[in-house]
């Protein structure tokens, strides 16, 4: 047997904790229960709907990421490790290896938000509207904190 070039993941990846939504922790079940490793294999795509959650992606779809470790919680949710490699910005450009870097801000912010620098200081950011960059992928209101993936 030939030895493969390269195989498995290799350059740089961004592994993030992430939570399903409703269909993919469904799925999740369902795949457990019949003894399928989920780890490594199952693709996923980003929902911008709630903080760092992910579903699985329509057929036909690029996929986001792909399911690295799945674990449950004191209250039985799922956490999901995913290696992120790409995501939609909120002017539907896909970009890819992105990075989740955390920011302060200090205007209101929504999920999917691309953000720019905010007054003089350079130290806050604040939604970009159709000009910025990355997109607010976690938002903590409690520490005014935003996750952007760029």
């Amino acid at each position: 047997m030939a030895r493969r070039l390269n195989s498995g993941d290799t350059g740089r990846f961004t592994d993030v904790t992430c939570v399903p939504d409703a269909t993919l922790a469904t799925e999740i079940t369902a795949l457990v229960a019949l003894g399928t490793v989920v780890e490594g294999s199952k693709l996923v795509s980003n929902t911008f709907s709630n903080n760092c959650e992910v579903t699985s992606p329509a057929d036909g779809a690029i996929p986001d990421g792909r399911i690295m470790r799945v674990e449950k919680d004191a209250t039985n949710t799922y956490l999901l490790t995913v290696r992120m490699w790409s995501y939609v910005d909120t002017n539907a450009a896909r970009h890819s290896s992105p990075v989740l870097v955390y920011l302060p801000y200090d205007t209101a912010l929504a999920l999917h938000d691309s953000v720019v620098i905010d007054g003089s200081t350079y130290m806050y950011v604040k939604d970009g509207t159709s000009g910025g960059f990355g997109a607010v992928w976690d938002l903590d209101t409690t520490n005014e904190e935003v996750g952007v993936l760029i």
